[in-house]
C-alpha cells in the first residue's frame, strides 16, 4: 500500500515529462520537414495535406510542450495522426505496418493528454492557480 501511495504522489509530475517529451518528439520530427521541404509528391492534394499536418504538428506540439490549452492542441493532433496515418503508412495495404507504430502510439498519447490534461509545470495548471486564488479572493 504504502508503494502505491508513492507512485501516486508522484503520478502528476510523471504526466509533464510525459507530456513535455512527447511534445519535443513531435517537434523534433515535424520542424525538419518543413525546412528542407517535401518529399516528391505526384498529386497536388498530397502535398497540401503534407504541408498542413507538418504546421499543426508543430504548433500544436508547441502548445503541448508549454503546457498551454493542452487538451485542445492533444485533441486536434490526436486527429491529425488519424487522418494522416492512411496517407502516409497505409496507401498499399488495409492492415497497419510496422512503420506506422509510431502514428497510432501519437494519437494514444494526444488521446491520453486530452483526457488528462497537462500536469504539473504548465502554463495551464498556472491559469488554473490564478484563477482559484482570484476566486478565493473574491469571496
Amino acid at each position: 500500500m504504502d508503494m502505491e501511495r508513492d507512485f501516486e504522489r508522484w503520478s502528476p509530475h510523471m504526466l509533464g515529462v510525459m507530456r513535455i517529451v512527447c511534445a519535443l518528439a513531435f517537434i523534433y520530427c515535424s520542424a525538419p520537414a518543413l525546412v528542407h521541404g517535401v518529399p516528391s509528391l505526384d498529386q497536388p492534394t498530397y502535398m497540401l495535406v503534407f504541408w498542413i499536418s507538418r504546421w499543426v504538428q508543430v504548433l500544436a506540439g508547441s502548445f503541448i510542450l508549454m503546457g498551454l490549452f493542452t487538451r485542445i492542441a492533444a485533441l486536434i493532433l490526436s486527429v491529425n495522426f488519424f487522418v494522416m496515418y492512411p496517407y502516409w503508412y497505409q496507401t498499399e495495404t488495409i492492415w497497419p505496418t510496422p512503420k506506422g507504430t509510431g502514428f497510432a502510439l501519437a494519437s494514444v498519447i494526444c488521446m491520453y493528454l486530452v483526457t488528462a490534461g497537462a500536469g504539473r509545470w504548465s502554463l495551464d495548471g498556472l491559469r488554473s492557480e490564478m484563477k482559484n486564488a482570484l476566486l478565493r479572493q473574491q469571496q
